[in-house]
């Protein structure tokens, strides 16, 4: 629920939903589920032992632990105006806007959707790194750095390819994970 700064939960079986984590407050504090505070929760995945999710007013992907009295953790980032575009580890580390993530094996790809590239995060050690993308909004259709994306957002990992929603050029585009080659989606009509 990105308006009201806070991660839901529905119970399937009674049909009731209500906040999961977050305290309503727009800002960036990690600790227990419902004191922690976020800013604009949007995409979420999970490892099967923590939801993690691209916290994008703040520029950080961050984890809710699925367990009872679990807490939250920021991964990457730092607050509501720390943002950029930077690689390495820990503190350094800056991304903009992150919108989509996704997990596998043991990784969380993310949609840095303002640096309009597709970023390679590591839990631990807290790091990241450029996967797709130039940096600069565009469409082209290339190797991992010499495609084009114009802001990123929705992320899915399905039989070998990143199925990426390149929002701005309003396209489906695909990564091989292998070799990280992109091209874009085409879509046969019947006549």
């Amino acid at each position: 629920m990105a308006g009201c700064h806070q991660l839901w939960v529905m119970d399937l079986e009674l049909g009731l939903v209500g906040p999961y984590a977050g305290s309503g407050g727009e800002s960036i504090s990690d600790g227990a589920m419902d004191q922690a505070t976020l800013a604009q929760p949007s995409g979420i995945t999970t490892d099967g032992n923590r939801l993690y999710f691209a916290d994008s007013e703040t520029s950080s992907i961050r984890s809710a632990e699925l367990e009872p009295n679990g807490r939250v953790r920021t991964i990457i980032g730092l607050g509501l105006f720390e943002f950029g575009d930077r690689d390495g580890e820990g503190h350094h580390v800056r991304l903009q806007h992150p919108l989509g993530i996704t997990y596998r094996d043991g990784a969380l790809y993310v949609a840095d959707t303002y640096n309009h590239k597709i970023k390679l995060i590591m839990p631990v050690p807290r790091s990241s790194e450029t996967l797709l993308g130039t940096g600069k909004a565009g469409y082209l259709d290339g190797g991992a750095l010499e495609a084009a994306f114009s802001e990123p957002s929705g992320l899915s990992i399905a039989g070998g390819k990143m199925f990426i929603a390149d929002t701005n050029n309003h396209q489906v585009r695909v990564a091989d994970m292998e070799t990280l080659r992109v091209t874009t989606l085409e879509l046969a009509w019947p006549d």
